[in-house]
Formats: C-alpha cells, structure tokens, sequence
C-alpha cells in the first residue's frame, strides 16, 4: 500500500541555503529509499513573503533539479512568519489525500535522510501514533553540533514547557515533526503564533488531546544565520506559551472525521 506523504519546507530569504537541502531532497527522491517502504513523498516549498529576488532564485534552482514532479513552491505575501508558512502548507495539503504530514526547516541542519527514518517510524506504528518528532540528544552514535547558548536555551525552553503543560517533551523546539493528516486536521485550528511557537502550540494541543507521539534521536547540526534572535524571541516565545494555555481551555479538538 503506497503512502503519500507531504513534508512543507517554510522558507523566508532562503536563497543560499536551499540548493544544499534541495539537492538532498533530489538525492533522496530519486533513491529507492521511498519505495522501498511504499511512500510517495512530495514537498511544498512555502515562500513566506521572501524578496523577489530570492523567490525568483528558488524558482531558477527548481527548474534546474528537474524537481518540478515531487516539489511545489508556492508565494504567501506579505512575510508574516514560520508559523503563518506551515499553516499555509498544512492548509493547502489537507486539500488531498495524504496519509501522513510534516515539516523540515529550510536551513538544511536536519537531512532528509533523519526525515525518512521518522517516517519509517511513524508508518511501523501506524494507528498507534499521531506523530513523530525529531530530538537533538547528545548521546552515543548520534551528532548534534549545537552552540552552547543556544542548547542552555532549548533546555530552559522544553523544561519549561514540560513543567507549566505537563508535557513530558525533550525538544519542543526541533525542525522536524511529522503526523498523521487526519489527527493533524483535528488540531489545525487551535495554534495562534504566526512565528516561531506555532508547531509547539500544535505539539502541546496535541499531547494535551491526549494523541500519542513520540520523539526520536536524530543528527543535527547548526546551520548558522538563525533568523532567531537570541535577545528578542525567548521571552516573546515564553509569553506567547502562556497566553495559549488559556486558549486550550476554551478550544478543544474537533471530533475525528467518521472512516
């Protein structure tokens, strides 16, 4: 049984970075890696109001790859963030039949070959399983280079998280999630943020609703040129997370769809 899979890549002035993580895409899309587990993996590139210049970059290095039959790339304007990209991509998704959904950053600092292995994961728990996560543990046989601010951070971040939600999450945080659509279509309304915090909003709506997802190890390294700023968006990230949780009272998940 094939599986068709849409994975959305939001993108804000990305032109430098993306001919790294689209040649992977390529080399991953052309492998037998897919079809050997029976998935028909697409992607959707979400332009988030980029310069023109940047936009029209992407266009040019989609022509180039011949990747036109696997990756779309679709305009939003103006940029209004991360979060407002993957809703977009998510939306525009859950128009066909997917089987499952997700996400990867655009900087390249997770392969496609970590995504894979989740979808793997995913796909061998299949009606057990609302979603797979990707975790940057440092331990054995795995490699996360990860500056060490940044890493103080993501700790203070998730155990933050764990304590004020009761979610029991390692990295809220990561670039790389994956769910199955018809659970995803249930909680798509519930997220507010439009930047940074609205896949963790989705995340914790979710472990809330009571969905079983679990994290795995994977490779990551820093990209650099984070368009987080390190001075500005924790608190704002932190304060966004605190007004939601009222939302969570009021909002609940729409019932499941009948088979």
């Amino acid at each position: 049984m094939e599986r068709a899979i849409l994975v959305v890549i939001p993108a804000y002035n990305e032109a430098a970075r993306l001919p790294s993580l689209l040649a992977d895409v390529q080399s991953y899309v052309r492998s037998s890696r897919p079809r050997d587990h029976g998935f028909n993996v697409q992607f959707t590139v979400v332009d988030d109001g980029s310069r023109r210049t940047e936009f029209e970059a992407a266009q040019a290095l989609l022509e180039k790859l011949a990747l036109g039959d696997v990756v779309r790339l679709i305009r939003k304007e103006p940029n209004r963030g991360k979060g407002a990209a993957l809703r977009a991509g998510f939306e525009d998704a859950l128009s066909r039949p997917f089987r499952y959904l997700g996400f990867m950053d655009a900087d390249g600092s997770v392969s496609v070959s970590e995504l894979h292995d989740a979808l793997v994961y995913l796909a061998a728990r299949e009606g057990r399983l609302a979603g797979v996560i990707g975790s940057r543990v440092r331990m054995l046989g795995r490699t996360v280079l990860r500056s060490p601010v940044r890493h103080c951070l993501g700790r203070v971040f998730a155990t933050f998280i764990t304590a004020y939600f009761g979610c029991a999450v390692y990295d809220s945080q990561c670039g790389m999630k994956v769910f199955d659509a018809g659970v995803l279509r249930r909680y798509l309304h519930i997220p507010t943020d439009e930047r940074w915090v609205w896949d963790t909003q989705l995340l914790i709506a979710m472990l809330r609703g009571g969905e079983q997802i679990h994290e795995i190890p994977i490779n990551w390294r820093e990209a650099g040129d984070s368009k987080v700023s390190l001075v500005r968006d924790p608190l704002r990230m932190l304060i966004r997370l605190v007004r939601f949780k009222r939302r969570l009272a009021i909002c609940p998940p729409l019932p499941a769809e009948p088979v």
